[in-house]
Parts: structure tokens; sequence; C-alpha cells
């Protein structure tokens, strides 16, 4: 087993060959978050008292040292990759001071995730991608503050991926990203009163997905009932499959209350003209952004006039930022896209337009985290 830090007073151990990686409080720490003082007998270490047999397979399945679990009491974050996880195995876990979890690459039922997720109760980031074996997804949560769940990219190989999440009640959930819109996924958020920041990849393309959000519904992606309970949501991060500004007028109509978008699509296949399709609604849609991205700007017609429509019609814009491919990140570029998208007709007075180079974003990691500690820090607006 390696040592990391792991922040000031503790200690981070991890066995990465083996795909397993916690991290254990301090001796200040233990004392301070004692579970024997704060748990009752449900919260107890059980891992511990299991029978040989089950600790057999567990550290099997897990591929980990025994000497992991026996940290389960005092363990503050878990990552585990690339395993298999029965149901008997998931119904013995409990991680009473598990604040941040990670699976990546694991194979689990429905209930085996239901369970793991039951067995911490203190959670507060919840990363899951490329794992498989469950449909469904159901959160009730008094603590989680961030959750990111990413399907693989297994299309056609039959392998059980989640199909519907559901936030029953979260109240302290702010974050909501890494959705994956591409293969079906309804996405139903019941009850979560703070959460303001949604990312996903939308790939309308390939299969039917819904959106829910109390009353409101979007699907392929219409908005066909509308709530005020989307007024929360001031965060908007999309992965387009084709770069549409009909997408993101559609998603501005749902999320009245957008501040900051950030954009980034595979492919430039549409026009994207505007002032004759949408001459009607410039004068009728509010546009509240004060901040948007756009990711891999490379300056052709569809993302000139993608940008065009929010330089001359986003009355209270503060920043856009274009992050441009290093290969053509050049003074004579930006001086051809300054003129392009008309800079001196914005109709926000005191937009400001930075143009960035590739390598110096943090932009591609932000729909591709894979440590739950991200979920904490992630922002797609620092360039």
């Amino acid at each position: 087993m390696e040592a990391e830090a792991g922040g000031p007073g503790s200690e981070r151990r991890k066995s990465a060959a083996l795909g397993v990686h916690v991290r254990v409080p301090s001796p200040a720490e233990a004392h301070d978050s004692d579970p024997a003082a704060k748990q009752d007998d449900g919260g107890a270490d059980r891992i511990s008292d299991l029978p040989d047999t089950i600790l057999d397979a567990l550290f099997t399945y897990f591929a980990a040292p025994a000497s992991t679990f026996r940290f389960s009491a005092t363990l503050l974050a878990f990552t585990l990759g690339q395993s298999q996880l029965s149901d008997d195995i998931a119904r013995a876990l409990h991680f009473p001071l598990l604040k941040h979890l990670t699976l990546q690459g694991v194979t689990l039922s429905d209930c085996s995730l239901h369970s793991f997720i039951s067995g911490c109760p203190v959670l507060e980031c919840l990363l899951i991608y490329d794992s498989f074996g469950f449909r469904s997804l159901k959160i009730n949560s008094s603590t989680l503050r961030s959750i990111s769940i990413k399907a693989g990219n297994r299309f056609g190989s039959g392998d059980i991926e989640i199909k519907e999440l559901v936030i029953e009640n979260a109240p302290c959930l702010q974050r909501l990203f890494g959705l994956h819109f591409g293969y079906g996924l309804h996405v139903s958020v019941l009850s979560a009163p703070k959460l303001e920041a949604f990312g996903c990849f939308f790939t309308w393309a390939f299969s039917s997905t819904k959106l829910v959000l109390g009353s409101s519904v979007m699907q392929e992606p219409h908005v066909n009932r509308l709530s005020m309970a989307r007024c929360k949501i001031k965060i908007l991060a999309v992965h387009l499959y084709d770069l549409s500004l009909d997408t993101i007028i559609q998603l501005l109509a749902y999320f009245p209350c957008l501040e900051k978008l950030y954009v980034a699509s595979n492919y430039l296949r549409q026009s994207n003209f505007w002032r004759t399709k949408h001459q009607n609604l410039i004068t009728s849609l509010d546009i509240r952004l004060k901040t948007i991205v756009l990711d891999s700007y490379r300056g052709q017609k569809s993302e000139v006039n993608f940008a065009t429509f929010f330089v001359l019609n986003a009355k209270v814009l503060e920043l856009m930022t274009l992050v441009v491919p290093d290969k053509r990140y050049n003074e004579k570029f930006l001086e051809l896209q300054r003129r392009k998208l008309q800079l001196e007709n914005k109709a926000s007075r005191g937009a400001q337009f930075h143009f960035t180079p590739k390598s110096n974003s943090r932009l591609d990691n932000v729909m591709n985290m894979k440590d739950a500690h991200d979920l904490d820090s992630w922002d797609p607006f620092i360039c």
C-alpha cells in the first residue's frame, strides 16, 4: 500500500494496482469523530465482524488487503474500481463516516447499489462511472451535495446499464452532472430545493430521453410542462452531439434563471442561422446569462452564428470565453474572429470576450471527473 497526502492532518492510502483507494483520518480526526461516541449499535464496524468465508470473498472481489476494510468505521473517502460486488457483500458494508464515494468500472445489481449507498449515512459526494449491472437508482439522502453518474460506452454490448435516476428527496443536493442522455436515460428530480448546477450529455440522435424537474418535463428536448422549481438551476453544462442553437434555446426556456452556460459539442453540422428563424423569439426571450463558455471554438460558420446570437442578444452578459484549439490560436485568427462575432455591436456594454488556448484550460476534465473529491470543486467556468 502506498501513502499519499490527503489533506492537512490526514493520510491518504491507496492500492492503485488493486483498484481500491481509501482515505482514513489522522489520530486527531479519528478522536474528534469517534464513531462510538456518535453512532448507535447500527453504526458499528460490521465488516470486521464478518465470518472469515465472507471476508475471503470480500477481499477476492475487491482484490484488496484485509486492512483496507478494518478501517471501515473511520474511512472518509473510498474508491472501488474494476470489481464485481455481490448482494451479500453489499448488504454487509457500512461506512459511518464516509463522505466521498467513487465507483469505477464496478458491476453490481440495483439491490447492491442501494445497499452500498444506504451503508454510507453521511455521504456528501457520489461519483459513479463506467459501472454496470443496475438499471435504476433512487436517492433519498439528507447529506448528499453532489452526484455524478456517467454510464460507460458499451452500446450494443448487452451489459445492463442505468436507465432511470430518481432524486426522491435530497434537501442538500446542489450539483447533479455527468448524466448521459444518449441511451434512453430518464432523470426525475422530485425534491432537491438547493439544486443549482446541472451538467449532462445530450445525444438526441440516438435514443428517447426524458428529464423531469418537479412538474416540468423535457423530452427530446421539448418542454411539455412548466414548473417554477426549474428557476433554482443557475448553472448548466452541456455536451451536445451536434452544436445546436435551437437545443440551447429550448434549454433556456426550460431553465429560465440560468446565469452560467458551458457548451461543448462533437459535430458542427447545423448552420445555426437565427436572424430570420428566431426574429419573433428575440423580443420575448429573457436571456439572463452572465457567463458563457464555448469549448473547442474553431471559427466555423456554425460556431460563429451560435456565438453571435448571444453577443447581439444577451443584454446582461458579463463574460464569454471561447476555448480555441492550440493550432488555431494566433493573433491573425483571433482578430478575424473578433470581426466575425461583431463584438463592437454587443448587446451588453460591460461584456468581455476572452479567447484562451485549449492547453491552458481545465475544461477537458469538466465532464469526465474520476474522483468524488473533484465534485466539491467542480466549476466549468474556470478556464
